[in-house]
């Protein structure tokens, strides 16, 4: 009575036949949740990339500015980042601050201080202030005395279109640009 057991366990172990169908049952979720997992890491990672690259174009559209500006020009410029943007998050905001030193402002110094000139947000966030530079000493680069930059934060909600486990984010940017043609940029309310 063994031995016909054996030997069907042993055609049953060299048996090399399959049933595709039964394959294809197997992996085919596993494919599939591998692909969308994919897809969505890498818009993950194009989304990020996208939110850069449109706060350093805003940035550098502010830089060459040689005119005062005022409420109106900055919200244009969230709404700029917004539409740059588009498909790679949304609920945008941007917070522009033109900065300067005013006292130890060569390299090495301690005691380095930063005094803004004005700042505006097209959002929920409040303008910078003066007592939330020191925050900012790791950001702002060394500059002379008297001398400006202009720092501009955005801020864009990021939610991944499938749930494999990334949860909503938000990918904030902070981008320190130097007025290119003017030694500072006015800010003038009632524009």
């Amino acid at each position: 009575m063994t031995n016909p057991i054996r030997h069907l366990i042993r055609r049953f172990c060299k048996d090399e036949t399959a049933s595709l169908v039964a394959e294809a049952v197997i992996m085919l979720p596993l494919l599939v949740w591998w692909y969308v997992g994919g897809l969505v890491f890498f818009h993950g990672y194009e989304a990020r990339n996208v939110n850069m690259k449109a706060a350093y174009t805003v940035s550098d559209m502010l830089s060459r500015e040689d005119a005062a500006v005022g409420p109106a020009y900055v919200e244009g410029l969230g709404n700029i980042f917004a539409y740059l943007i588009s498909g790679s998050g949304s609920g945008s905001e941007v917070r522009v601050s033109v900065v300067r030193c005013t006292e130890n402002c060569t390299q090495g110094a301690t005691g380095r201080v930063l005094a803004i000139d004005w700042s505006y947000s097209t959002g929920s966030r409040p303008a910078l202030t003066d007592a939330d530079l020191p925050g900012y000493e790791d950001v702002i680069p060394v500059t002379p005395l008297g001398d400006r930059v202009i720092v501009l934060e955005s801020k864009a909600d990021y939610s991944p279109a499938f749930n494999i486990g990334l949860t909503a984010d938000s990918f904030a940017n902070t981008v320190v640009t130097r007025p290119r043609f003017v030694p500072k940029i006015p800010w003038d309310p009632s524009l």
